[in-house]
C-alpha cells in the first residue's frame, strides 16, 4: 500500500512476430498480431490477505484454518516473505520488480527492469501469481502510463522467452494528472478518452493483448457505491472494467490485491470507527465485489496493524477482531 489514497490467466501473449522499439530497445509483439483473448475468471474467487506471514506459526494456522489460504508478499520484505509464506502453507501472490516509491518510472530502463523480473521469478520459486510492481501510477509522484506499459510488456516478453508461465498483473487506476499528483495541471480522464489504461495502450503497441491474457490489479479503497476518478471506492472497479472493455476489447480478470478499512481513520470512507463497523464495511464491500463476475480474487489489507494504520483483523497477541470472523465466513462460503 502506498498512502496516497485518492488509492489467472495464461501468461502467453500471441507468439507471433515482434518488433524492437528503437527508443527503448524493448522487443514488442507485432501490432499486426491478433490480441489474446482474456483468460476466463476461475471460480470460485480467491479470498486472500496481505501480511499473513512473519507473525509466527500460530497466527498463520489461525488464518489458514479460516480458509484464507492466499498471502500477498513483496519480494525482499523482511518478515512477510515468500519462504515463510510457503513454509506456513499459503499460496502466494508476489509483487515483483517493485520500484521505490520516490523513483519516477522514466528513470527505469524497461529491458533491465524486465530482466530483473525474470531473475526474481527464477530465484523465487513457488509464486502462483505475480504483480508488476505496486501502485506504479504513483511512482515518483508522477503518473507515467506509457513507460509502465513498456516495462510491463518487456517483462511479458522476457518471461515468455524464459519459459516462465506465471500470470503477471498490470497495475490499473483511472484518471491521472498531467504533471505531478501533488500539483496536477489538468487531468487525463477516462471519460474524455484518456486515463491510465488508455494512455498506456495507445502508447505501447501489443500491450492490450498482454494485459488481456494476464489480468489487472486494483486497490479500490473507499465506500460501497463510491467512485472517485475511477480509482477510489468499490464502484471504481466496475468503472475500470468498462474502460478496460473499451480499451482492450474485452474485460480481463480483475484482482483486488488491496482493500481494507482503517480503524485509525474514523469517519473516512476507507476508515471505520469501531471493530464492528470495520466488519460491517468488509462484508458490504465483499458482497459488492463478489457479485462482479470479473473479480477473480480479493486480498484484505491487512492481517495486523502496522505503520500505515489500524487495518488488521488480528491483534498483536493473536486474538482476532470481528472482521476476521466475517472474512472467514466469506472465505469458507466462496473462496479458494
Amino acid at each position: 500500500m502506498t498512502v496516497v489514497l485518492t488509492g489467472l490467466g495464461a501468461l502467453l501473449t500471441p507468439s507471433l512476430g515482434s518488433t524492437e522499439n528503437s527508443l527503448s530497445g524493448v522487443r514488442e509483439p507485432s501490432p499486426q498480431a491478433t490480441p489474446a483473448v482474456p483468460a476466463a475468471v476461475r471460480s470460485p474467487p480467491i479470498i486472500g490477505t496481505n501480511d499473513a506471514a512473519g507473525w509466527g506459526s500460530k497466527a498463520a494456522r489461525t488464518i489458514l484454518r479460516a480458509h484464507i489460504t492466499w498471502n500477498r508478499v513483496e519480494l525482499g520484505s523482511r518478515y512477510n516473505t515468500l519462504a515463510s509464506s510457503l513454509s506456513d502453507g499459503f499460496k502466494v501472490l508476489a509483487i515483483v520488480g517493485n520500484v521505490d516509491d520516490d523513483t519516477p518510472l522514466y528513470t527505469v530502463a524497461p529491458g533491465a527492469w524486465a530482466a530483473g523480473v525474470v531473475a526474481e521469478l527464477r530465484t523465487n520459486t513457488g509464486i502462483a501469481i505475480a504483480e508488476a510492481a505496486n501502485e506504479s501510477y504513483l511512482k515518483g509522484g508522477v503518473a507515467d502510463p506509457v513507460q509502465y506499459g513498456r516495462m510491463y510488456l518487456a517483462a511479458i516478453e522476457a518471461m515468455r522467452f524464459a519459459g516462465i508461465h506465471v500470470p503477471l498483473l498490470f497495475d490499473m487506476t483511472g484518471d491521472i494528472p498531467l504533471g505531478s499528483w501533488a500539483d496536477a495541471g489538468g487531468w487525463s480522464q477516462d471519460a474524455g478518452g484518456g486515463g491510465w489504461l488508455r494512455d498506456a495502450v495507445n502508447g505501447v503497441p501489443g500491450l492490450a493483448g498482454a494485459i488481456l491474457a494476464n489480468g489487472v490489479s486494483v486497490h479500490p479503497y473507499g465506500a460501497v457505491g463510491e467512485n472517485d476518478r475511477d480509482d477510489s471506492g468499490i464502484a471504481a472497479v466496475a468503472a475500470d472494467e468498462a474502460v478496460a472493455d473499451a480499451a482492450l476489447g474485452a474485460v480481463p480478470p480483475f484482482y483486488v490485491t488491496e482493500i481494507g478499512f482503517d480503524l485509525g481513520d474514523c469517519g473516512a470512507a476507507l476508515g471505520a470507527c469501531s471493530e464492528g463497523e470495520q466488519a460491517s464495511k468488509l462484508r458490504a464491500a465483499y458482497n459488492a465485489l463478489l457479485a462482479d463476475p470479473h473479480v477473480a480474487g480479493i486480498w484484505w489489507y491487512q492481517s495486523h496493524d502496522d505503520g500505515t494504520g489500524r487495518w488488521g483483523y488480528m491483534n498483536s497477541d493473536g486474538t482476532t477482531r470481528p472482521a476476521f470472523t466475517t472474512l472467514s465466513a466469506i472465505a469458507a462460503s466462496v473462496g479458494r
